[in-house]
């Protein structure tokens, strides 16, 4: 059996942002199930309830002060959630899975430099000093483990491990694995930058990048990028973690091509990507949390015996509830998500007035730019078919994945993708953007897919009118593929296959396992 410690910011339902909080909930519990011992680290952005202190503190490095941190655990369905004590995190985080990253949305922390090294050497220390499973009983986890690093926030993870434990002896058999959930956020930094780090010189050339784009200034204000005509040097973490880890995973096969193919793909990391070599595994869900049989936040129960009757039930009151026309004979298209590009929530605002000749509804939930939670909340008023709800509502989440006849999701990129995997298990069939995990689990026999919704070459760049429209023209010509078949016997061919496709843990979890045993074994 295997140890295995995933290390990451985000660890749902305590803190998270996106899929990666997910992926580091379903996934560990997963592999528990299987026999492995696993745990998770991440920032103690909260005073959790179940989390208890163990009292066990380390010494670690904040920038050039040595400061110590102490470890909160508990332990719940066979996996040890520890988490990493510090003031950094605790004070800045006042609204939990709001204010991770930085005070506004768009505004990163001046010191998430120092704050995210110093939670790849607090985690580094974890199976060597906290001991696992109930009050400790099972001791701690030891020296033979794979680190499971998530995103650039713990990409210098491998560079620690080798310069501070496997260079004094410690820590030989441990292995690295970078799994890669955004490829869009890639820990840019300045180059002075380097000095807070604490490595030796010798590493500086793995952080080294070259680029003429570069995340807004560390200042807590500003939000645009910088784009400059000529290039500039700065620091890039998951660089230094791809080229120090001893395997590169990320979420899904078309996402690991996409990549590796070209500069916009791979946001000027596809050569880096493309030599280390990067194997795609598509991401699961929590199929016992996700279940229209036994789901409380919907008005009626089903399975697929059931499902007309039970969706019937959830269709009418998604209308209600959204103050939209009653009527179960019109086809509802769902949104939820955040309210960013990468969505693309902005497509299907700017496409209302052509909705409006489609004979269907549309319901939108999300969060994010202030914008477009201002354009959302105003849709209704202009729109009598259209409902945007700019809040966090899981209730309201469910009810529309349940009530929706389509989950809708416009994503100029999308390297895994989790909604279209909730949507099949309710029945609701995906029509979806023909990019990286979409593409890979909405098979023809389960959606359909739109045309590709154009997007800037560099993240962060303003979407000009002219590709916005172009983008409109996309997304439309999915919703009429599907609006093409409502109602017929194709349309609940493939509700049922939706319903039946298992979209849980078990198959990615088993090649996860099939990674870590080769790279356990291969004695590099």
């Amino acid at each position: 059996m295997l140890n295995i410690c995933f290390v990451s910011t985000e660890v749902a339902p305590y803190s998270k942002t996106g899929g990666l909080g997910d992926v580091t909930e379903g996934l560990p519990e997963e592999l528990a199930k299987m026999g492995h011992t696993v745990c998770t680290v991440a920032p103690r952005f909260d005073q959790y309830k179940d989390a208890w202190d163990t009292e066990i503190l380390e010494q670690v490095r904040y920038g050039k002060k040595a400061t110590k941190v102490r470890y909160f655990h508990n332990y719940k369905k066979g996996v040890d959630r520890i988490w990493v004590d510090h003031h950094v995190y605790l004070s800045k985080t006042s609204l939990v899975n709001k204010k991770l990253y930085g005070p506004k949305d768009a505004i990163d922390y001046i010191d998430n430099s120092e704050r995210f090294a110093m939670l790849a050497q607090a985690a580094l220390a974890v199976p060597l000093l906290v001991p696992l499973g109930p009050d400790g009983i099972n001791g701690t986890m030891g020296e033979n483990t794979i680190f499971v690093c998530n995103d650039w926030h713990t990409a210098l993870l491998p560079l620690y491990l080798k310069e501070y434990y496997q260079s004094h002896g410690i820590f030989l058999n441990a292995k690295t694995v970078m799994l890669l959930h955004n490829i869009a956020f890639q820990g840019r930094f300045p180059v002075s930058k380097f000095d807070v780090l604490n490595l030796p010189q010798k590493y500086f050339p793995d952080l080294l990048f070259t680029t003429q784009f570069a995340p807004p200034p560390l200042d807590e204000k500003t939000t645009e990028p910088i784009t400059t005509p000529e290039p500039i040097e700065m620091l890039n973490w998951l660089k230094a973690g791809f080229l120090n880890c001893d395997k590169a995973v990320t979420v899904s096969p078309n996402f690991a091509r996409e990549v590796t193919s070209n500069p916009a793909g791979g946001v000027e990391l596809d050569d880096i990507a493309k030599t280390v070599g990067l194997t795609g595994i598509t991401n699961g869900t929590k199929v016992e949390s996700w279940n229209p049989k036994t789901d409380k936040y919907i008005p009626a129960n089903y399975d697929a015996e059931t499902m007309d009757s039970g969706k019937k039930i959830c269709k009418l009151a998604l209308q209600e509830e959204c103050g939209l026309e009653v009527d179960p004979d019109i086809p509802i298209f769902g949104f939820i998500g955040r309210l960013e590009n990468q969505k693309g929530p902005d497509v299907i605002v700017a496409a209302m007035a052509k909705l409006a000749e489609l004979d269907c509804q549309v319901v939108i939930l999300g969060t994010g730019a202030p914008k477009l939670e201002a354009e959302l909340e105003s849709l209704g008023d202009t729109y009598l078919f259209a409902k945007g709800v700019a809040r966090f509502d899981p209730e309201l989440a469910r009810l529309i994945t349940a009530g929706a006849d389509y989950c809708l999701m416009p994503s100029r990129f999308e390297p895994c993708g989790l909604n279209q995997l909730y949507a099949m298990m309710y029945g609701t069939i995906p029509v979806v953007a023909p990019v990286g995990g979409l593409v890979d689990t909405v098979l023809p026999q389960f959606g359909f897919l739109m045309d590709k919704i154009p997007m800037p070459d560099k993240p962060g760049v303003k979407v000009s009118g002219e590709m916005l429209e172009r983008g409109v023209e996309a997304m439309i010509v999915g919703m009429k593929k599907a609006l093409q078949e409502y109602g017929t016997p194709k349309f609940e061919q493939m509700r049922l296959a939706c319903m039946a496709n298992d979209v849980s843990w078990k198959k990615p979890a088993t090649q996860y396992v099939d990674v870590f045993e080769r790279l356990m074994s291969s004695g590099i």
